[in-house]
């Protein structure tokens, strides 16, 4: 009887130690869990959350691109403004008449002239220029070494509008052009001054106006401040 309890002892323990060692708590698989987690951080620092800042957004092309028009035309702006001026005086009738001109560059013929408020510079063909002013208008065209005949230029070009046109003196016009050839023309109520001179350049200058209107002196006063390029 003794043996038999012995026995039966045994096989109790026995089966005690093998329950325990097969069953496994949740807490010892949370604590393993956490060691686990632990050690791959311990490994791995590079693993580890950190907060990133947002990504910039970069705005479109288009919305660019405005931006950089819009400080673009701010600098041609400035640039335009910052172009020399100046005052000129003419004659106007009996009245003597003072106006602000603005240097104006040509690149067709390449000079460069003061151009008094109210009146344009605008090429007109690859050898002339015109200044504009309402209904008025002067055509400038520089010559070349072989036309340096200002009598038969101006001339021509003015009896192909009036076959009646007359020579002028000049010795009243402004300086420099008291040595140039002047002549004028009638046709369908416009003058037009024919004026080859070869000052400030060599140049053949036709103004065509309307006949009651005096144009000549501002004409000459801006043309007279003429340079080459």
């Amino acid at each position: 009887m003794l043996r038999y309890w012995k026995s039966f002892f045994s096989i109790a323990v026995t089966a005690a130690l093998l329950a325990g060692c097969g069953t496994e708590t949740p807490a010892s698989k949370e604590t393993e869990a956490k060691t686990k987690q632990t050690a791959s951080s311990d490994e791995n620092p590079s693993n580890a959350q950190t907060a990133e800042p947002a990504a910039q957004e970069t705005p479109p092309a288009d919305e660019q691109n405005q931006a950089g028009s819009g400080q673009s035309g701010s600098t041609g702006d400035e640039s335009a403004s910052s172009r020399p001026t100046t005052s000129l005086s003419y004659q106007m009738g009996n009245q003597t008449v003072t106006g602000t001109a603005t240097l104006t560059t040509s690149d067709n013929q390449h000079f460069s002239l003061y151009v008094l408020d109210g009146w344009t510079l605008d090429a007109e063909e690859p050898h002339s220029d015109v200044l504009l002013h309402g209904d008025t208008f002067a055509r400038i065209r520089l010559l070349h070494n072989e036309e340096t005949n200002y009598e038969q230029l101006a001339k021509e070009h003015a009896q192909a509008v009036d076959a009646n046109a007359a020579r002028q003196q000049t010795d009243q016009l402004p300086k420099p052009f008291a040595d140039a050839v002047w002549y004028t023309a009638q046709a369908d109520g416009v003058t037009v001054h024919v004026i080859a001179s070869a000052h400030p350049a060599p140049m053949l200058l036709t103004v065509h106006a309307p006949k009651e209107r005096d144009v000549l002196g501002a004409v000459l006063a801006m043309v007279a401040t003429l340079q080459k390029q």
